[in-house]
């Protein structure tokens, strides 16, 4: 009789929690690694919630800044996408807040997709790049808060409960802002409509 053969171990990859646990003790590689995995969607993030490149890359490095310094805080009693969302959400509100004064401006020039990303905002589904434009910029055009929950939940699929987390409101509270901002957009989009 012919044995079977015992299949080869594959090297699992490391979740970003165990990552986490092991840059928190001061494995740099496991830091690298977990900054390799987020850079980009760090920048995808703020870019959306901004409309802004060079904000958004501004948050990108603020974010790996605040990570550096921090990582020995994350505890593992959130996932840790969910802490990282967090962070870039609230520092794109600090600089919001910082630039209070000046309108969100959401130009042709502001959607076009930051160096060194290929994904550009959501393209629609039939492929219509100027619908895309039209939704994004008025995705910009919502208020924060409205903005927040649907770029989270729409471009970045996140569930309720980890947006509530993320922005430490109720679960309640991120379906009525998501309900609001939607029924703004669709009302913005039938006045665009001819």
């Amino acid at each position: 009789m012919r044995r079977a053969a015992r299949p080869t171990p594959q090297t699992a990859t490391p979740s970003d929690e165990a990552l986490a646990a092991r840059a928190a003790d001061g494995d740099e590689q496991a830091l690298v690694e977990l900054v390799g995995r987020w850079q980009d969607a760090i920048v995808r993030l703020a870019y959306r919630l901004t409309g802004d490149r060079e904000t958004a890359r501004d948050v990108r490095q603020m974010t790996l800044q605040r990570l550096l310094r921090s990582i020995a805080s994350f505890e593992g009693r959130a996932r840790f996408s969910t802490w990282l969302h967090r962070i870039v959400v609230n520092l794109c509100r600090d600089v919001q807040r910082g630039r209070r004064d000046e309108p969100l401006l959401a130009t042709d020039a502001a959607l076009q997709s930051p160096a060194g990303i290929e994904e550009r905002l959501e393209p629609c589904p039939d492929g219509a790049p100027e619908t895309a434009r039209s939704i994004a910029r008025q995705v910009l055009a919502l208020p924060a808060r409205e903005r927040e929950v649907v770029v989270l939940r729409h471009y970045h699929d996140l569930s309720f409960p980890a947006i509530a987390e993320i922005l430490g409101a109720p679960e309640t509270t991120v379906k009525s802002r998501l309900a609001r901002g939607l029924e703004r957009l669709r009302e913005r989009l039938l006045d665009l409509q001819p």
